[in-house]
């Protein structure tokens, strides 16, 4: 099986089967050993169809007679693999990719060629005439233009205007298609940050401190540990783990103390669990929770990785309320299920994907879950809540139905004096996240 058709068959289970991106594709490169120049023309067709669809359905729409969702799914994915070559790529001549294309759809849909040739080679003739590309200046609507050209769905674009204003909006849409800079967090319990820093550099990786977090460190030129980081003996011996910095930033902005009890109830995979502990140097008591016993399993090989031996695990559905932890922890993490808008560089078929029935679901859940967190923190302690959404109903609008409910509870400005924290792209290149802390 060649690349594209590599990339076809991991972008059907992708769009047609709800598999997750990264989880297909890594399950897709393990079954499937390729060769670096292999392996980077996969990766880029796979993200670069997820990234960009919406704009290849539009130019599909503009040079085919079928509507883009009357097309077989196969027919389909074909045209946009090869759209993306023809606008996104420079190294492939263009009739070698209408070629590949047709060969592609000899073996999987054969009575689409002639259809598949056509379209492609309108869209040729109209790349030879006009250019590539994008023009904004024949879209009235801003926000529609920019919804086509960086394949956000409208209802999304609005939710960033919303959020960020206007200025920041417009720029933080374009990074939406951006790959995220690659982020760890130094483990203080066995490395500081500059003595890691240097490990790298002798291993010819260029590390640069990231600047929202003390612990937090940009790797550039992997070279050739671009897909292999973590058979370094660095991550081996825990001196690092992988994780974004406004991740980070939530477990900072909670500020555990040595000796205190923390709960961290939607605990899994772990990387915030085990940055308490850091922070905590191993001293007090967390207690993390998880619904899901295979995600605990992650959790407990991130402990022992790590060094960190105060964490308890617990199974445990945190929208069920255990009435003997009422009022029992000093402070609380809720690092909610999402709509998870905020990461859609790393996962861009969330998208696409999702329904309004889903995200009321989802609303109704985080809610249970924050007035579980409130009944079980001690009076004078500390809750952060926090999403990876920048969708309101998600966000400050969780926090102030629960003030309604419970007028006990303070909210504490950060240190930008925000009531509510929201982080970007456009801050270090972190991801979108929300955050709020309050005291009982």
């Amino acid at each position: 099986m060649n690349i594209r058709q590599q990339a076809l068959e991991t972008l059907l289970k992708i769009n047609y089967d709800g598999a997750y991106s990264n989880l297909e594709i890594k399950k897709t490169l393990s079954e499937n050993p390729m060769k670096d120049e292999d392996r980077r023309l996969f990766l880029n067709l796979v993200y670069g169809c997820l990234q960009n669809q919406i704009y290849l359905d539009y130019i599909i729409k503009q040079h085919s007679s079928r509507p883009v969702n009357k097309l077989h799914k196969e027919v389909s994915e074909i045209l946009r693999i090869a759209i993306y070559q023809l606008y996104f790529l420079d190294k492939i001549p263009n009739y070698a990719i209408v070629n590949e294309s047709v060969n592609l759809a000899a073996a999987v849909q054969p009575q689409a060629k002639g259809f598949i040739n056509g379209v492609l080679r309108n869209i040729m003739r109209k790349i030879e005439k006009d250019g590539k590309e994008f023009k904004f200046e024949n879209w009235k609507n801003e926000k529609e233009a920019l919804s086509v050209r960086y394949s956000v769905p409208l209802w999304i674009v609005h939710k960033y205007y919303e959020t960020y204003g206007k200025l920041e909006a417009e720029a933080i849409i374009p990074l939406l298609n951006e790959k995220p800079p690659f982020t760890i967090r130094c483990n203080t319990l066995k490395t500081s940050r500059q003595d890691l820093i240097e490990n790298f550099e002798k291993l010819g990786v260029e590390a640069v401190p990231g600047t929202l977090s003390p612990q937090a460190i940009h790797l550039n030129n992997l070279g050739v540990f671009e897909n292999n980081i973590e058979d370094t003996f660095l991550y081996k011996e825990g001196f690092f783990v992988i994780q974004d910095q406004a991740a980070l930033l939530t477990v900072e902005r909670l500020n555990p103390k040595p000796g205190q009890r923390v709960l961290d109830m939607c605990a899994a995979p772990g990387g915030k669990t085990t940055y308490l502990s850091q922070l905590m140097n191993n001293e007090g008591e967390i207690i993390g929770r998880d619904i899901f016993p295979n995600r605990l399993k992650l959790i407990r090989q991130a402990m022992r990785r790590l060094d960190c031996s105060n964490i308890l695990l617990e199974e445990q559905d945190g929208c069920e309320f255990l009435a003997r932890d009422k009022e029992s922890f000093d402070k609380i993490l809720l690092d909610v299920p999402c709509t998870g808008l905020g990461v859609i560089r790393r996962k861009p078929e969330i998208k696409y994907h999702g329904t309004k029935e889903g995200r009321k679901d989802l609303v109704k859940i985080q809610s249970t879950l924050l007035e579980n967190a409130v009944n079980y923190l001690k009076p004078g302690g500390e809750l952060l809540y926090s999403t990876c959404t920048i969708n309101k109903d998600e966000n400050e609008n969780q926090i102030n139905k629960l003030l309604l409910k419970f007028p006990e509870l303070k909210v504490i400005p950060d240190k930008n004096d925000r009531v509510y924290t929201y982080t970007s792209p456009l801050m270090d290149g972190s991801d979108a996240f929300f955050m709020c802390l309050l005291k009982k």
